[in-house]
């Protein structure tokens, strides 16, 4: 069993019991108690749960720590990957195309197709280096303040050169998923650019995996009703899905390989 997998199955073991132990996870996933302490380790790094003494425990703030990008990028990395593989999909020629920063959107970056005639905006400098060495395809890099935790550029200097774009396609990421809240992300610098953005914006689609389902993160971005589509994963709770389409909003659910 791969790790993404058996972080999955430990997941859906502690939404069921409440809490989980090493011991029985060691046994019931058949590696050690060492690996099942990895596993726990970097699910509470994400925020998914709270370690305690010999298991873990359901977190009462899933996204209260700020995690850096190469923190983030191996969590639930196949899901992104599926998630990002059906937003490449929706790109066509000539498009503008809005990638913000995070790890769901530079998994849109790796995947993105062969198109003609089309112009990347995005503000986060990762994302632009995978596009640097690529032809065919016009680049446009915002200036800005880094934030140094996920390689995105925000600020005035950043928002101010959106007032002169028009974003035919924005691929938007978030920390969190709501019926109530809306999209939201964890850092308010972060949430005036992202909105700054959407008002650029011709259509707007998130990507965000089922973990972000339910969660609200500090700083709101838009509420769910001004989404043009939502693309999720699988995992996605069928409550949560049915709940998201009676919004009125387009729902993409992605398979995992």
């Amino acid at each position: 069993m791969l790790a993404t997998e058996r972080q999955k199955t430990i997941l859906e073991m502690l939404e069921k019991n409440k809490t989980v132990e090493v011991t029985e996870l060691s046994e019931c996933l058949s590696v050690s108690e060492m690996t099942i302490r990895r596993d726990l380790d970097k699910l509470e790094q994400a925020g998914l749960l709270t370690r305690t003494f010999g298991g873990a425990i359901v977190t009462s703030n899933p996204v209260a720590l700020q995690l850096s990008f190469v923190e983030k990028v191996g969590v639930f990395e196949k899901e992104k990957q599926a998630i990002a593989r059906a937003a490449a999909s929706l790109i066509r020629d000539g498009d503008t195309v809005g990638l913000v920063a995070g790890t769901t959107c530079f998994q849109i970056a790796k995947n993105f197709p062969a198109r003609e005639n089309v112009t990347v905006v995005t503000n986060a400098i990762n994302i632009a280096m995978e596009f640097a060495n690529r032809g065919g395809i016009k680049l446009i890099v915002t200036s800005g303040y880094m934030l140094e935790r996920s390689f995105a550029l925000v600020g005035p200097f950043a928002e101010c050169i959106l007032e002169q774009i028009h974003i035919n396609k924005l691929f938007l990421g978030a920390t969190g998923i709501s019926l109530d809240r809306g999209v939201t992300t964890q850092d308010l610098l972060e949430a005036s650019m992202y909105k700054a953005m959407i008002r650029s914006a011709e259509q707007v689609i998130v990507v965000a995996d089922h973990t972000k389902m339910g969660v609200v993160s500090l700083a709101p971005i838009l509420p769910i009703n001004k989404v043009n589509k939502l693309i999720t994963d699988s995992e996605i709770d069928p409550l949560m899905l049915q709940k998201l389409e009676e919004t009125g909003c387009e729902i993409c659910v992605a398979d995992i390989d």
